[in-house]
C-alpha cells in the first residue's frame, strides 16, 4: 500500500511538472518591419468617378485598361474576369503603372437592376491600400493601413 502511495504521488508530480513547463509562454521580440507606403502622395480619401467605374464591365482578360479616379491614374491590364453567378462579377487588374499592385473590383447587380460596386487596390508588399466605398450613391478610394486590412 505505501509503495502504491508513493508511485502515485511520483506520477502526479511528474503530470504537474510537464504541465507547468507545456504552459511557459512565448516572448516576440521581433516586431515585422513597416512596408513603404505606395500611394502617400494621395490624399486619404477621394471621389471615383461612376461612370469610370461601370465601364470595368465592358473589359476583356488581357485588355489593357486605364481608371482616372482624380489624382489616381490606375494603368493595368485584366488577368481575370469571373462570372461566378448572374448578378455576380468579379475582375481583377494588375497595374502596370504602381509595380506589384492589384486592382480587384467586383460588381453585383441587385434585383431592381442598379448596380453596387466593390473592390480594393492591394499591394503585398507594400504598407497601404485603397478601398472603394459608397456613401450616398458615391464611390471613393480611401488609405487604410494594411496592417488593418484583412483579406477576404
Amino acid at each position: 500500500m505505501k509503495t502504491i502511495c508513493i508511485a502515485g504521488l511520483l506520477v502526479v508530480c511528474l503530470f504537474t511538472t510537464s504541465a507547468v513547463n507545456a504552459q511557459l509562454p512565448v516572448s516576440v521580440k521581433q516586431q515585422p518591419a513597416d512596408k513603404p507606403l505606395q500611394f502617400s502622395h494621395l490624399p486619404e480619401k477621394f471621389e471615383c468617378g461612376l461612370s469610370e467605374l461601370q465601364r470595368a464591365a465592358s473589359f476583356r482578360t488581357t485588355e489593357n485598361i486605364t481608371f482616372r479616379f482624380g489624382k489616381l491614374t490606375f494603368t493595368g491590364q485584366v488577368v481575370d474576369k469571373i462570372q461566378r453567378s448572374a448578378n455576380v462579377m468579379s475582375m481583377n487588374i494588375r497595374s502596370t503603372n504602381f509595380a506589384g499592385a492589384l486592382f480587384n473590383i467586383s460588381i453585383i447587380t441587385q434585383p431592381d437592376n442598379t448596380q453596387k460596386i466593390s473592390g480594393r487596390i492591394v499591394n503585398p508588399h507594400s504598407g497601404d491600400v485603397l478601398i472603394l466605398t459608397e456613401e450616398n450613391n458615391r464611390y471613393y478610394l480611401q488609405k487604410q493601413s494594411q496592417k488593418l486590412f484583412m483579406t477576404e
